[in-house]
Protein backbone atom coordinates (compact mmCIF):
# COMPACT_ATOMS: atom_id res chain seq x y z
CA UNK A 1 0.00 0.00 0.00
CA UNK A 2 2.72 2.45 0.97
CA UNK A 3 4.52 1.67 -2.63
CA UNK A 4 1.20 2.19 -4.43
CA UNK A 5 1.05 5.99 -1.85
CA UNK A 6 4.80 6.70 -2.96
CA UNK A 7 4.16 6.02 -6.28
CA UNK A 8 0.89 8.02 -6.89
CA UNK A 9 2.74 11.02 -4.88
CA UNK A 10 5.49 11.01 -7.38
CA UNK A 11 3.45 11.31 -10.11
CA UNK A 12 1.78 14.38 -9.11
CA UNK A 13 5.01 15.90 -8.37
CA UNK A 14 6.03 14.91 -11.55
CA UNK A 15 2.92 16.69 -13.37
CA UNK A 16 2.77 19.45 -11.14
CA UNK A 17 5.53 20.96 -13.24
CA UNK A 18 6.11 19.65 -16.96
CA UNK A 19 8.29 20.30 -19.87
CA UNK A 20 7.96 18.86 -23.75
CA UNK A 21 9.49 19.68 -27.10
CA UNK A 22 8.36 20.31 -30.43
CA UNK A 23 8.72 17.49 -32.56
CA UNK A 24 9.08 14.11 -31.37
CA UNK A 25 12.62 12.65 -32.46
CA UNK A 26 14.35 9.03 -31.50
CA UNK A 27 17.55 10.77 -31.07
CA UNK A 28 17.44 14.41 -30.01
CA UNK A 29 20.29 16.49 -30.41
CA UNK A 30 19.15 19.08 -27.40
CA UNK A 31 16.94 18.13 -24.35
CA UNK A 32 15.42 20.02 -21.91
CA UNK A 33 14.07 17.61 -18.44
CA UNK A 34 12.95 18.37 -15.23
CA UNK A 35 15.45 17.87 -12.82
CA UNK A 36 13.80 19.16 -9.61
CA UNK A 37 11.12 21.56 -8.81
CA UNK A 38 11.48 24.41 -11.12
CA UNK A 39 14.47 23.17 -12.36
CA UNK A 40 15.69 22.30 -15.58
CA UNK A 41 18.52 20.76 -17.17
CA UNK A 42 19.30 21.34 -21.23
CA UNK A 43 21.38 18.38 -22.15
CA UNK A 44 23.22 19.40 -25.47
CA UNK A 45 24.37 16.11 -27.07
CA UNK A 46 26.52 16.94 -29.64
CA UNK A 47 29.20 19.24 -30.32
CA UNK A 48 27.84 22.97 -31.25
CA UNK A 49 28.88 24.74 -33.88
CA UNK A 50 29.78 28.17 -32.67
CA UNK A 51 27.58 29.74 -29.67
CA UNK A 52 24.65 28.74 -28.50
CA UNK A 53 22.04 31.27 -26.99
CA UNK A 54 19.27 30.17 -24.77
CA UNK A 55 16.33 32.50 -24.06
CA UNK A 56 13.68 32.03 -21.69
CA UNK A 57 10.98 33.72 -22.65
CA UNK A 58 7.27 34.74 -20.49
CA UNK A 59 4.05 34.66 -21.72
CA UNK A 60 4.23 38.17 -23.26
CA UNK A 61 7.11 36.18 -25.21
CA UNK A 62 9.43 38.92 -23.54
CA UNK A 63 12.99 37.42 -22.61
CA UNK A 64 13.55 37.19 -19.12
CA UNK A 65 16.86 35.57 -19.10
CA UNK A 66 19.34 35.09 -21.81
CA UNK A 67 22.71 32.47 -21.40
CA UNK A 68 25.61 32.29 -24.13
CA UNK A 69 27.37 29.67 -23.70
CA UNK A 70 30.65 28.90 -25.45
CA UNK A 71 31.28 24.81 -25.66
CA UNK A 72 33.69 22.87 -27.68
CA UNK A 73 32.07 19.45 -26.37
CA UNK A 74 28.97 18.52 -25.85
CA UNK A 75 27.66 20.44 -22.69
CA UNK A 76 24.59 20.04 -19.87
CA UNK A 77 23.13 23.21 -18.14
CA UNK A 78 21.04 23.73 -15.29
CA UNK A 79 18.27 26.19 -14.85
CA UNK A 80 16.84 27.40 -11.84
CA UNK A 81 13.66 28.87 -12.37
CA UNK A 82 11.88 29.23 -9.42
CA UNK A 83 12.60 33.27 -8.98
CA UNK A 84 10.37 33.87 -12.28
CA UNK A 85 7.00 32.81 -10.72
CA UNK A 86 4.54 30.45 -11.64
CA UNK A 87 3.13 30.90 -15.60
CA UNK A 88 3.77 29.37 -18.72
CA UNK A 89 7.67 29.69 -19.95
CA UNK A 90 9.87 29.24 -23.42
CA UNK A 91 13.00 27.99 -23.83
CA UNK A 92 14.34 29.15 -26.78
CA UNK A 93 17.71 27.67 -27.88
CA UNK A 94 19.73 29.14 -31.12
CA UNK A 95 23.14 27.87 -32.61
CA UNK A 96 24.60 30.49 -34.39
CA UNK A 97 26.24 28.84 -36.64
CA UNK A 98 24.46 26.34 -37.87
CA UNK A 99 21.05 28.21 -37.59
CA UNK A 100 19.42 24.97 -35.80
CA UNK A 101 16.93 26.19 -33.48
CA UNK A 102 14.79 24.33 -30.98
CA UNK A 103 11.86 25.27 -28.60
CA UNK A 104 10.84 24.14 -25.30
CA UNK A 105 7.52 25.26 -23.51
CA UNK A 106 8.03 25.27 -19.60
CA UNK A 107 4.59 25.48 -17.38
CA UNK A 108 5.58 26.59 -13.75
CA UNK A 109 2.29 25.56 -11.38
CA UNK A 110 1.80 25.50 -7.65
CA UNK A 111 2.63 22.56 -6.05
CA UNK A 112 -0.81 20.62 -5.34
CA UNK A 113 -1.28 19.58 -1.61
CA UNK A 114 -2.67 16.19 -1.61
CA UNK A 115 -4.45 14.47 0.99
CA UNK A 116 -2.55 12.32 3.68
CA UNK A 117 -5.57 10.46 4.96
CA UNK A 118 -8.50 8.62 3.05
CA UNK A 119 -12.06 8.56 4.53
CA UNK A 120 -14.60 5.78 4.11
CA UNK A 121 -18.08 6.05 5.45
CA UNK A 122 -20.89 3.34 5.46
CA UNK A 123 -24.70 3.74 6.58
CA UNK A 124 -25.74 1.19 8.66
CA UNK A 125 -29.05 2.10 9.48
CA UNK A 126 -31.48 4.95 9.56
CA UNK A 127 -29.46 6.76 12.34
CA UNK A 128 -25.90 5.18 12.31
CA UNK A 129 -23.23 5.43 10.34
CA UNK A 130 -20.02 3.80 10.46
CA UNK A 131 -16.22 6.14 9.66
CA UNK A 132 -12.83 4.72 8.85
CA UNK A 133 -10.27 6.76 8.37
CA UNK A 134 -6.53 5.46 6.85
CA UNK A 135 -3.98 8.16 8.22
CA UNK A 136 -1.18 7.61 6.19
CA UNK A 137 1.34 10.22 7.80
CA UNK A 138 -0.07 9.35 11.17
CA UNK A 139 0.11 13.30 12.28
CA UNK A 140 -3.02 14.51 14.31
CA UNK A 141 -6.72 15.04 12.67
CA UNK A 142 -9.19 16.87 13.92
CA UNK A 143 -13.17 15.35 13.91
CA UNK A 144 -16.07 17.60 13.89
CA UNK A 145 -19.06 16.78 13.44
CA UNK A 146 -22.14 19.10 11.99
CA UNK A 147 -25.69 19.45 12.11
CA UNK A 148 -27.19 22.00 10.05
CA UNK A 149 -23.80 24.16 10.17
CA UNK A 150 -23.61 23.60 13.99
CA UNK A 151 -20.80 21.48 15.81
CA UNK A 152 -22.70 18.71 17.85
CA UNK A 153 -19.12 16.38 18.00
CA UNK A 154 -15.53 17.32 17.85
CA UNK A 155 -12.55 14.60 18.30
CA UNK A 156 -8.60 14.78 17.80
CA UNK A 157 -6.69 11.39 16.50
CA UNK A 158 -3.42 10.35 15.50
CA UNK A 159 -2.91 6.66 14.67
CA UNK A 160 -2.79 4.89 11.71
CA UNK A 161 -6.03 3.69 11.21
CA UNK A 162 -9.12 5.15 12.97
CA UNK A 163 -12.59 3.88 12.65
CA UNK A 164 -15.50 4.77 14.77
CA UNK A 165 -19.55 3.97 14.96
CA UNK A 166 -21.37 7.15 15.25
CA UNK A 167 -25.53 6.84 15.77
CA UNK A 168 -27.42 10.33 16.16
CA UNK A 169 -30.57 9.62 18.68
CA UNK A 170 -31.68 13.18 18.23
CA UNK A 171 -31.97 13.73 14.75
CA UNK A 172 -34.79 12.41 11.97
CA UNK A 173 -32.75 11.47 9.31
CA UNK A 174 -29.17 11.91 8.69
CA UNK A 175 -29.33 14.57 5.92
CA UNK A 176 -28.30 17.46 7.52
CA UNK A 177 -25.14 15.51 8.93
CA UNK A 178 -21.80 16.74 7.81
CA UNK A 179 -18.03 15.58 8.70
CA UNK A 180 -15.07 17.71 8.32
CA UNK A 181 -11.56 16.02 8.71
CA UNK A 182 -8.86 18.41 9.06
CA UNK A 183 -5.10 18.28 9.48
CA UNK A 184 -2.98 20.66 10.81
CA UNK A 185 -2.00 22.11 8.07
CA UNK A 186 -5.19 23.09 7.39
CA UNK A 187 -6.19 20.59 4.19
CA UNK A 188 -9.95 19.73 5.19
CA UNK A 189 -11.85 17.33 4.15
CA UNK A 190 -16.15 17.15 4.25
CA UNK A 191 -18.10 14.22 3.73
CA UNK A 192 -22.04 14.42 3.84
CA UNK A 193 -23.69 11.60 5.46
CA UNK A 194 -26.13 11.44 2.78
Amino acid sequence: MRLIIATILALSISFSSYATSGPDRDNPIVTLEKVGEAKYQLKYLTKPEGKVTVNIKNEKNRIVYRDVISSEKLFFKNYDLKNLGFGSYQFEILETESGRSEDFEVSLVPHQKSSRFHVNKRILDKNSIAILVSNLDETEKTLKIFDRGKVIHEESFSSRDFGKKFTFEKQKDLKNITFEFKDKEGFSKYISAR
